[in-house]
């Protein structure tokens, strides 16, 4: 069945075609609008998508070569997420399934994560990490839409630690990617930052105490403004705090690892922040270290945002003729991935 599927539930406009785990198209535009208030405003997200999503569906068609009556069924994420904007990708779906007479599904956006990592070769129960700017989850998966969410954060989610980290060294949002590329030039052991514990026995990530010790750290080497630090100098703060952060999410890991009641053989990574290559390399070490087989999406941009995970997730569904009900169909912005069986 060729899905069309849209997402909206951020600051990404997507828009894909699928068939099955196959990815026919898949387009995205990120809304830059926010860049200059360091941060999503859910306002003008909700404004950009209305602006954007009816070329984005189109352009998505166009380069799949499937006409709309080859489709099967309209597929949108309708949590978790900013409610304006969730509301953007399912008005247009509910309209777009009632012209086109095409069966609509409704879709987690955490479960589109999951399953954008998901192989054949994968054996359940497995766990899955789940790693973005609105989430930091390591959850256990017993098969498709069977949950259970072992660690989350208490406080920021680690993609927004590192935005806001690279905020305090001066580097534009979204700062995670511009964090990773100067910690990469600098010496993460130069500065002492403290690790955060993995609380509540590997069920809690916290970010918080981490984020409060830089921003001294930063404030007492110099006063503001950043453009006071040498080059060299912005490098290895950024290379310091971005290690502890993963430091910090690797140990929860291990210890959700060893201590499952199952032998993990699988662990699928999911997100943003599942782009960033230091990230990677840590949980390949750890992955070497405890015999672990990680599985990530296909490429980079399957990690961020996208409408073709909405879409392979849409595919399971179908199988399964797991549709929803238009009438009944809104937007969840706190939906949790370990609800969607119940």
């Amino acid at each position: 069945m060729k899905i069309l599927a849209i997402e909206t539930s951020c600051d990404e406009t997507a828009a894909a075609v699928t068939e099955g785990t196959e990815i026919l198209s898949s387009v995205k535009w990120t809304q830059e609008i926010h860049n200059q208030y360091g941060g999503v405003v859910p306002a003008l997200a909700k404004r950009a998508h209305e602006e954007r999503i009816e070329e984005i569906i189109n352009d998505a068609l166009k380069r799949s070569e499937t006409s709309v009556q080859r489709l099967g069924a309209v597929a949108v994420t309708v949590g978790p997420g900013l409610a304006i904007a969730l509301e953007v990708g399912i008005k247009w779906a509910r309209k777009l399934a009632a012209d086109w007479h095409k069966p609509l599904i409704g879709i987690n956006h955490i479960e589109g994560h999951i399953l954008s990592a998901l192989k054949k070769e994968v054996t359940f129960p497995c766990q899955a990490l789940v790693i973005s700017g609105g989430h930091t989850q390591v959850i256990r998966v017993d098969g498709i839409g069977k949950y259970e969410i072992l660690a989350q954060s208490l406080d920021d989610d680690i993609g927004e630690a590192l935005d806001k980290g690279a905020r305090m060294l001066g580097l534009p949002y979204p700062g995670g990617p511009a964090l990773e590329k100067l910690a990469a030039q600098g010496d993460p052991i130069k500065y002492k930052l403290p690790l955060p514990m993995a609380g509540r026995e590997g069920r809690a990530f916290s970010y918080s105490g981490l984020k409060t010790a830089f921003y001294r750290l930063v404030t007492q080497l110099h006063s503001y403004p950043v453009a006071q630090f040498e080059p060299q100098e912005i490098s290895d703060l950024a290379a310091g705090y971005q290690a502890m952060v993963f430091r910090h999410l690797v140990r929860t890991l291990k210890v959700n690892v060893q201590n499952s009641m199952f032998n993990v053989h699988d662990l699928l990574v999911g997100g943003g922040v599942a782009a960033n290559m230091k990230l990677r390399d840590e949980i390949k070490k750890l992955s070497n270290e405890v015999s672990l087989n990680v599985h990530y999406p296909a490429n980079l941009m399957l990690c961020t945002d996208n409408a073709a995970m909405i879409g392979v997730a849409a595919g399971f569904k179908a199988k399964r003729g797991e549709f929803t009900d238009p009438e009944r169909i809104d937007r969840l912005p706190r939906w949790r991935v370990d609800e969607i069986s119940s």
